[in-house]
């Protein structure tokens, strides 16, 4: 980590508005396919030995995603990846199978679009209590992430006093400005080594002041009114039962999830944010063991087969409220919308929980030229894919992660 980064992070940079809106006033690239991300990643991963087998555009759904047929021609499947997953690396699912790679993959676009709205980007973690509860890193460092739908309502809708707000940031910006005019003074006192450090320490300062106009930017424009979301109700006649519905549809933390993709939907509706990261690890306490019981019990293989399918019925519900909203260009929010949904394990009768060696990876959104398709990879990582879609946010980077090649999406 870089020295500025440090004195950043410990100075004053601490005292500016959490998840506002940072960025340079860098433009939009006009060449950029699509406009948001939306990066969800399922701690336990996804049980592979139900997921289609077959390859290409008329591959067969499998049972379990009965949801995703309506929506089959906006979004690919991937599989066959690999991360090299465990119980430990689980929370790393966006920031690549490598320690030399310092950012996730929602804080690089964020570091690109952050500055377009509000809200830099959303990190959120909406689950039972597991000690893993991390998935997005910035210069190496967890960002913390939202655990309550309460709190991501209000961190994205709520409106504030405008009067407290701008005295806060009025005194925060007299603050900053006796910073900068301290720093300048010691420039002409101190030894060519210190003034190395003061420069970055300086640099950092700047950067604080830009990040703080932002705020106050902001602060200025009007939040659109919009009311706490009520229970979803989702369509899955995989799980038609009233005893499956009740555990895998109806289940509180099932509603809980469906609340808050609902307010992320909404952000993205209404422009306050365009990059979300939303982790999440089991539905209920017997998930995590249903995942290590696969191997030896074909009642575990059935009842993963249901848990996946709740995912795949917030997912349907997610696209369904993304197809039907119409942007200024004419097309869809799901036309300008990547939503990647993958684990950074998986699991299989062969080879057990928490393997790395067969990741699914569903891409929907982009109008990509693959969409409809099944597209079985030969082994390779799935900071493939990730590369792929920074080229489409018009980022250009040679590798993220352990990235070997750019892939077609």
């Amino acid at each position: 980590m870089e020295r500025r980064e440090i004195l950043k992070s410990a100075g004053c940079v601490l005292f500016l508005p959490a998840l506002e809106s940072y960025g340079q006033n860098r433009a939009m690239p006009e060449d950029a396919e699509v406009k948001r991300l939306f990066c969800i990643s399922m701690g336990y991963g996804f049980f592979t030995d139900a997921l289609p087998q077959s390859n290409g555009a008329s591959y067969e759904f499998s049972d379990h995603m009965e949801p995703l047929k309506k929506h089959r021609d906006q979004f690919t499947l991937y599989s066959n990846m690999k991360f090299g997953g465990s119980h430990i690396r689980d929370h790393k699912c966006f920031v690549g199978n490598t320690t030399t790679n310092p950012d996730s993959l929602d804080q690089i676009v964020a570091d690109h679009i952050g500055h377009l709205t509000r809200v830099r980007n959303v990190v959120t973690f909406i689950s039972h209590a597991h000690h893993h509860i991390v998935a997005s890193w910035r210069n190496r460092l967890p960002v913390m992430p939202i655990q309550s739908t309460r709190v991501l309502f209000d961190t994205l809708f709520a409106k504030t006093d405008t009067k407290t707000q701008e005295r806060l940031l009025a005194h925060k910006k007299s603050v900053l400005d006796g910073s900068l005019e301290d720093a300048k003074a010691l420039m002409a006192k101190v030894s060519g080594r210190d003034r190395q450090r003061l420069e970055e320490y300086f640099a950092a300062l700047r950067e604080s002041e830009q990040e703080l106009n932002k705020s106050i930017e902001w602060l200025r424009e009007p939040r659109e009114d919009v009311e706490f979301p009520v229970a979803p109700k989702f369509e899955n006649n995989f799980l038609a039962t009233d005893v499956d519905r009740k555990r895998f549809l109806d289940n509180p933390r099932q509603i809980q999830r469906g609340i808050a993709f609902d307010m992320i939907y909404k952000a993205f509706k209404f422009d306050i944010t365009r990059v979300v990261n939303f982790y999440m690890v089991g539905l209920d306490n017997d998930h995590h063991i249903t995942t290590h019981n696969v191997p030896k019990s074909a009642d575990a293989r059935l009842s993963l087969t249901k848990y996946d399918s709740s995912f795949f019925s917030l997912l349907s519900d997610f696209y369904g409220k993304l197809s039907s909203t119409k942007v200024e260009t004419g097309g869809t929010l799901m036309d300008e919308t990547v939503t990647v949904a993958t684990g950074n394990n998986s699991v299989s009768q062969a080879m057990g929980p928490h393997n790395g060696n067969a990741i699914p990876v569903f891409v929907a959104g982009g109008k990509f030229q693959n969409h409809g398709g099944h597209v079985v990879r030969k082994g390779e990582t799935t900071c493939d894919i990730y590369l792929s879609i920074l080229r489409k946010f018009g980022i250009q980077r040679e590798q993220f992660g352990n990235s070997k090649q750019i892939v077609q999406l």
